[in-house]
């Protein structure tokens, strides 16, 4: 299984990465089952358990400059169900502003074609910033009309990177939109940002394809403001549990790619009911062609 993990700069994506790979390291408790998943590469996990704790410590982690590609070893009650993997993908590479990052996203669509699931990290701020003023709470309404045009053209952006990935690949990689930093959101105001994304993002919602996609949205805890590097408020709760939904879009993309034929001592079939317990409709929401599903 193959997860592209995506995100334009500042969207919070490797500080999702860190703390998600803590929260599977740790389990996910589910009917009596656990899920859990582990780095198979020693270094790497050095690496997420240092950036973890980093900001533990009040200290925000910088962004990825490089390119980079995790591999877990994913587990039911301690047996192994195979790996998968997650590529991180700096945001640079789809800003799309200088040569490199065009290379990089050359490199990019090549990866889509393999990929089980891509999952597009949606920054919490540039989306609150996108909504139309009537949508916003008292305490955001400072937001300016260029901060919105600024906010509006990055999801545009996006958009047009779907649309290609779409175009040059013959089969419909599953998409799941995560929108990040949750906790800045009224529930009104986190309506109507998914509302926007469903019509700024035609390419995923359209009726006219047969693309299946989700939404959903994450916070790595509260009060987490970065300030030139640290994390200055001292109010801080960190979620280094499933409250914030961190475990979701892993989830989301096992049940993309999950293998009839895999030898652990429980049913896939038990395996697949048991997420979509935590698949709850205020959790996250799937869609197909367009059309609110069910259940994919």
């Amino acid at each position: 299984m193959n997860i592209c993990l995506l995100g334009l700069s500042g969207s919070g994506k490797t500080c999702y990465l860190y703390t998600m790979s803590h929260v599977l390291a740790n389990g996910i408790s589910i009917n009596g089952h656990t899920i859990s998943a582990t780095s198979t590469d020693r270094r790497q996990q050095l690496r997420l358990n240092r950036g973890i704790e980093q900001m533990a410590n009040g200290i925000w982690p910088d962004g990825s400059t490089d390119t980079i590609t995790y591999s877990f070893d994913l587990k039911v009650d301690g047996c192994s169900m195979g790996e998968f993997t997650i590529y991180d993908y700096r945001g640079g590479a789809l800003d799309g502003m200088s040569d490199n990052d065009m290379d990089d996203a050359e490199e990019l669509f090549d990866t889509f074609e393999d990929s089980s699931c891509i999952t597009f990290l949606i920054d919490g701020d540039t989306l609150l910033a996108a909504l139309d003023p009537q949508y916003l709470e008292t305490e955001h309404s400072n937001i300016t009309f260029q901060s919105q045009l600024k906010a509006r053209h990055k999801i545009n952006y996006i958009e047009s990177l779907i649309k290609e990935c779409s175009q040059r690949l013959d089969n419909n990689v599953p998409i799941l939109l995560v929108i990040t930093k949750k906790d800045i959101f009224s529930d009104n105001e986190l309506t109507a940002g998914q509302e926007l994304l469903r019509n700024l993002l035609p390419t995923v919602f359209s009726i006219h394809n047969d693309m299946t996609a989700g939404i959903t949205s994450v916070t790595l805890g509260r009060n987490l403001n970065n300030d030139h590097g640290k994390i200055t408020n001292r109010q801080v709760t960190l979620y280094l549990n499933t409250k914030g939904n961190i475990h979701l879009p892993v989830l989301f993309a096992l049940l993309q790619d999950l293998d009839d034929d895999i030898n652990v001592p429980i049913d896939v079939e038990e395996i697949r009911s048991l997420t979509y317990k935590l698949f709850t409709p205020d959790r996250i929401s799937f869609y197909r062609g367009g059309r609110k599903a069910v259940i994919l």
